[in-house]
């Protein structure tokens, strides 16, 4: 079983890589900063390792979408904006047929709610699973901290700055708090 779910998880990770290396990277960095906060949170090593493989696949959904609308490099349209936000459910639906995704699919559905509820989907505060504040955390860090052709990255400073700033509101203050006391 270790080897099919390897294989089925290089080959969606290729997929990824092929898609969009920009978006292979996010992937692998979002992926090490959510095990990162999770071993941090002393949760189990299970739920470490789960953390670990849905930051690689969190925006898997985004092969569906064109090419153009994902690396537009100014402003999207209103209705590309709505097309992006389709990616967490078209991630699960790619996910869906794969048993061992089953326990992060909702962590992968989730990863783009805020705190305060004015996320994707309206979900907010506890209600969004804790894994997925994890993952929504570590994407936005990882953004914050990139390059994208829409911004400049920030510096560490910044960064942390910029969680501090959305704690309580796009991110889980507990969590943004964590962030915050590591070290850089």
């Amino acid at each position: 079983m270790f080897l099919r779910v390897h294989r089925e998880l290089n080959k969606l990770l290729s997929l990824i890589k092929n898609y969009c290396r920009d978006t292979y990277r996010h992937s692998v960095n979002v992926s090490l900063i959510a095990s990162r906060i999770a071993a941090h949170l002393n949760l189990s090593e299970t739920q470490v390792d789960l953390i670990k493989v849905a930051g690689l696949l969190h925006d898997v959904g985004k092969i569906k979408i064109e090419k153009e609308i994902i690396n537009k490099p100014g402003k999207l349209t209103r209705d590309e904006w709505n097309i992006v936000k389709k990616h967490p459910e078209y991630g699960v639906d790619i996910l869906l047929p794969h048993s061992w995704a089953k326990p992060f699919l909702q962590w992968v559905y989730c990863h783009h709610e805020r705190w305060d509820g004015n996320g994707y989907f309206g979900i907010k505060g506890y209600d969004i699973p804790l894994e997925a504040r994890i993952l929504a955390l570590a994407d936005a860090f990882d953004a914050i901290t990139s390059s994208r052709p829409y911004q400049k990255k920030k510096n560490w400073q910044e960064s942390l700055n910029e969680v501090k700033r959305c704690s309580g509101t796009q991110f889980d203050p507990f969590l943004a708090q964590e962030l915050i006391q590591f070290p850089d």
